[in-house]
């Protein structure tokens, strides 16, 4: 080897590549021969001396890092590679005060390696063994660089993942599996950080499914601000499913300080099916603006019928301008579990609560809300309190109430068992049929088009049927009125023959 070889030079602290002798120190723990390193061995490429040199740490427990590298040009001439706790870091906080861990002990084991001249090859040229800290082989896979996921391993995990598994379950199958902790050269953290980093990345998914959508909006800081997404299961869902949305925003922040929203719906089996996700840092109107013009360029352009939000003056307000032609209400879940606060210091609030219910639940229409609305204040004397009026505002349709509840649901969702219910639900209603409680030809419509689950709702009403008394009190001009009269309720119902439409009222 010529003399202009050995000249190289590691950064500024002028490191001699002068060959030195084979005897150094013994390390402080017992390694097979041939994979410890010496002076003079070669190698084909640098990935590959810097790969025994892991080897060597990992057998004889510690880790490594590349120190520093020299290039001439564009090509690396040499590598200094380094125990990992070869540097001692200056913290400016006083050790009186300094109470974190430290790795840093001036540790000087260490290689040299350089590339020789027309060869193409790579050398040793210096070798320190010595550490300046015990080394405990048995505690090598302990160390982060060590640690590592076999293909097995990563399949397994994925495979678990998807039907739903904890993350704390599946690292324990794997010790069961192997014999024990020490057999694995991984932790359980290793697992998290693989579930959070590959099987869970959003925007990877993006990239493998061209149906998955995906759009981020960051802060001057580049810190996350509103996020969107969807899968491809639910943009398919949206085109069918398309009727009436509930919007929550009422999930607690986590820690990055982002509230976890959803855009919910119903399927065809009354069961609520997740529609979006977003993450807000704050509830101002461009913020939902952004959000929703997102969303629906998501779901193709295609604005619900109807929209259920809680009482949030922002959310109106981008609703307005975003999807001008849906209609908005507001979500009466969210409107009644405010009313136990808002009446436990009054005498009597139980039965305050409980006339508020049925003015609630059983009106059937406006002007029926509204006598009972009335009603409800002359009661309990509350004629001079101005009334929290809710008028056409309020909604009770059947969705209501479904995005809290979807909160406990989401997990199963997307793991897919509710994917497997959907298919079990499909094959009942394939092979079995409900028969009918009447020979109503309008039931056996609902039969033949609504699923096992929505029929039930409709059955029950026609069985509820035999229990009405009908008869015609009045007819004239095209109009004809019957009173439908049940245990509970009379029903004024009025058929207009020549428009073909009916109009009912409910009296007591």
């Amino acid at each position: 080897m010529d003399d202009s070889t050995s000249d190289y030079q590691l950064n500024q602290g002028k490191v001699d590549f002068e060959f030195e002798s084979n005897e150094v120190p013994e390390p402080l723990s017992i390694v097979d021969d041939q994979l410890v390193p010496k002076v003079g061995m070669t190698f084909k490429t640098l990935e590959d001396a810097a790969k025994f040199y892991k080897d060597y740490a990992k057998a004889a427990d510690f880790s490594t890092r590349v120190q520093s590298t020299n290039k001439k040009g564009n090509k690396i001439k040499n590598q200094l590679i380094t125990c990992s706790r070869e540097r001692k870091w200056k913290s400016k906080i006083s050790p009186t005060e300094k109470t974190n861990p430290t790795a840093g002990l001036n540790c000087l084991a260490r290689i040299y390696i350089h590339t020789l001249k027309d060869v193409g090859a790579w050398i040793i040229s210096k070798v320190v063994l010595h550490h300046s800290h015990p080394c405990c082989p048995t505690q090598a896979e302990m160390l982060k660089q060590h640690r590592e996921l076999s293909m097995y391993f990563r399949r397994t995990i994925e495979n678990n993942e998807e039907a739903g598994i904890r993350p704390s379950k599946i690292f324990q199958s794997f010790i069961a599996a192997a014999g024990g902790h020490r057999e694995l050269n991984f932790i359980e953290k290793n697992v998290r950080n693989y579930i959070t980093r590959e099987v869970r990345n959003v925007s990877e998914q993006e990239d493998k499914n061209q149906n998955f959508f995906f759009e981020l909006e960051l802060e001057d800081d580049q810190s996350s601000k509103l996020a969107v997404w969807a899968n491809a299961r639910s943009r398919a869902a949206f085109e069918y499913f398309e009727d009436v949305i509930s919007f929550d925003t009422t999930y607690n922040t986590n820690r990055y300080n982002l509230v976890c929203c959803s855009f919910v719906g119903v399927n065809h089996y009354g069961q609520s099916i997740l529609l979006g996700c977003t993450l807000m840092k704050n509830k101002e109107i461009e913020s939902f603006k952004w959000l929703f013009q997102c969303w629906l360029r998501c779901m193709g352009g295609n604005a619900p019928k109807g929209f259920l939000t809680d009482q949030c003056a922002s959310m109106k307000r981008a609703i307005e301008a975003c999807m001008p032609t849906t209609i908005h209400r507001w979500c009466i879940w969210h409107i009644t579990k405010k009313i136990p606060s808002k009446l436990n210091r009054y005498k009597g609030h139980a039965e305050i609560e409980q006339e508020l219910s049925q003015v609630i639940w059983n009106s059937h229409n406006k002007d029926s809300f509204d006598r009972n609305w009335n009603d409800f204040f002359l009661n309990f004397g509350l004629v001079d309190n101005k009334p929290s009026y809710m008028g056409s505002n309020l909604s009770g349709s059947p969705v209501l109430g479904r995005d809290e509840k979807y909160t406990k649901e989401l997990h199963s969702f997307l793991n897919k068992s509710r994917e497997q219910a959907k298919r079990e639900s499909d094959a009942a209603d394939f092979h079995t049929v409900i028969p009918c409680a009447t020979k109503s030809s309008i039931e056996a419509q609902f039969q033949d088009a609504y699923t096992h689950q929505k029929f039930r709702e409709v059955h029950a009403q026609f069985r509820g049927k035999a229990n009405c008394i009908i008869r015609l009190t009045n007819s004239a001009l095209g109009y004809s009125v019957y009173v439908s009269s049940s245990v509970f309720n009379k029903f004024v119902v009025t058929y207009d023959s020549v428009a073909a439409e009916g109009y009912c009222a409910v009296t007591h």
